[in-house]
């Protein structure tokens, strides 16, 4: 079996000029740090207490670490592949991967119409006078006009960058992930040099041990929510560079956690030394409230924003381009309408959903969003479940990197997936948007089937080894 680590299949779409091992870390961290160190953090303060909540992230990072060590093997394993929807084809058939990828799919366009929202959120923070008039009124709130010129720009910012090419994505990513470093590193700065320890008092939430770890329990359950990103790597993985070492991918996978990881306990940390903690479960964006009232450092609040802006753009840049690279090997393999085949149409779906999701304003966006999760996590769960059956039924196979220890950590990774999309159904059906979460799934699934039966004269023209070939190989078969 000859040896990936180099080698590319044909019709590949990178070229010499690709993404190295730096660009794939920030294609990841990029999308794991977004903007919810700014909005949630509050929360996870009141609810554990810092050094509750510091704990809490570390179990979701090592969760979520398992989980993307699984993705680097398959990343290894079919490194051209239209991603996890590729891995699940391989492992369970085409029309298990069709599904997964059509949900996939609107898992994308969700977050991308949260970040439609947050952006406008985060600049008004600095000018109010953005608001703008009241444009329309919803069934659950009103939409203002600021709202939606300001998500406008950035939609239109986010997508001219997609269709430009790989070379413009890499270029935009790497500029915000790395902006968004040293800012991180400038604001924790601040913090320590002048914010108050004793501030940190209770670390934990509740006085007893059994109280405490319930409720440091209670923030682990959401965390791997903050670091999910491991799906938008695939792709990214399939534009890399000539000669770029695959085996390096669970490095890279390791590396972002950690970072990740640090990010946010950066973030817990200054907040709870610098606001106090009444006031930090109160305020609507926590962090920026933090130096901006309680250190009295108007420039460092200033530059929370620009830290969330950038977060919101290179989350938003790497959904868009995983959205639309899923839709086009969907069409290209016959799962879905072959107008989606040409990469400019894709994009411009995808885009458009965010559009008609961001469209509905800031109180619509948290339903949908949890709802997206679900899909999100059940991939999750067919990956890891695809790799267990992978290594038994095809142990030959060339892995230039394989999870360590066996099946006994992709084994852990699997149950630690189906737990988690167990407490995310559970909270969709008990959450307060339930109409319009599960009314948008049932439309986006009733789609998906109806594109699916409209395409099913072009599937039949390709035999089952082309439209295997163009999943996973992205070659035309």
């Amino acid at each position: 079996m000859r040896r990936r680590d180099s080698l590319r299949a044909p019709g590949s779409p990178v070229a010499a000029t690709g993404l190295g091992l730096f660009q794939l870390f920030t294609v990841l961290f990029g999308t794991i740090i977004g903007v919810a160190w700014i909005v949630a953090t509050g929360l996870w303060v009141i609810e554990a207490g810092p050094l509750g909540a510091l704990v809490a992230f570390g179990i979701g990072a090592l969760v979520m670490w398992l989980i993307g060590l699984c993705f680097a093997e398959m990343m290894t394993m079919y490194p051209d592949a239209n991603g996890s929807m590729a891995y699940v084809f391989e492992a369970f058939g085409e029309r298990v991967s069709a599904a997964a990828g059509w949900l996939l799919v609107f898992n994308y366009a969700a977050t991308c119409g949260w970040y439609f929202v947050t952006l406008a959120w985060l600049i008004q923070a600095l000018i109010p006078q953005t608001h703008g008039p009241v444009a329309y009124a919803t069934a659950i709130g009103p939409v203002r006009w600021g709202d939606l010129l300001i998500g406008a720009t950035g939609l239109i910012a986010i997508t001219a960058v997609n269709l430009r090419g790989v070379g413009a994505r890499a270029l935009f990513q790497d500029g915000f992930v790395v902006a968004k470093i040293v800012i991180g590193l400038v604001l924790f700065a601040g913090a320590a040099c002048f914010g108050r320890v004793e501030r940190l008092d209770p670390l934990f939430a509740t006085g007893t041990a059994s109280s405490a770890w319930l409720s440091i329990l209670s923030v682990a359950i959401v965390t791997p929510f903050f670091f999910s990103g491991f799906d938008v790597l695939p792709q990214a993985v399939r534009d890399r560079r000539a000669g770029t070492p695959l085996r390096a991918i669970g490095s890279v996978v390791t590396i972002a956690t950690l970072a990740a990881f640090l990010f946010y306990g950066g973030a817990i940390v200054s907040a709870s030394v610098s606001l106090e903690r009444a006031a930090l479960g109160e305020a609507e964006l926590p962090v920026f409230e933090a130096f901006r009232a309680g250190l009295q450092q108007p420039w460092l609040a200033v530059l929370v924003i620009v830290a969330g802006v950038s977060g919101v753009l290179t989350g938003w840049n790497a959904c868009l381009l995983s959205g639309a690279r899923i839709l086009q090997g969907m069409a290209h393999a016959g799962a879905t309408l072959r107008l989606f085949e040409a990469p400019a149409r894709a994009t411009l779906f995808v885009s458009l959903l965010a559009l008609s999701m961001g469209a509905l304003g800031r109180k619509a966006l948290g339903p949908i969003v949890d709802m997206a999760a679900i899909p999100l996590l059940a991939v999750f769960s067919l990956v890891c479940a695809g790799l267990i059956k992978l290594r038994r039924e095809q142990p030959r196979i060339d892995r230039p990197y394989r999870v360590p220890g066996g099946l006994t950590l992709p084994r852990l990774a699997l149950a630690l997936s189906i737990g988690l999309l167990i407490s995310s159904v559970v909270s969709a059906l008990a959450g307060a948007g339930g109409k319009l979460q599960w009314g948008c799934m049932v439309l986006w699934c009733l789609g998906g089937l109806l594109f699916w039966r409209h395409s099913a004269a072009y599937r039949g023209s390709l035999s089952e080894q082309q439209r295997k070939c163009r999943v996973l190989q992205g070659e035309s078969g």
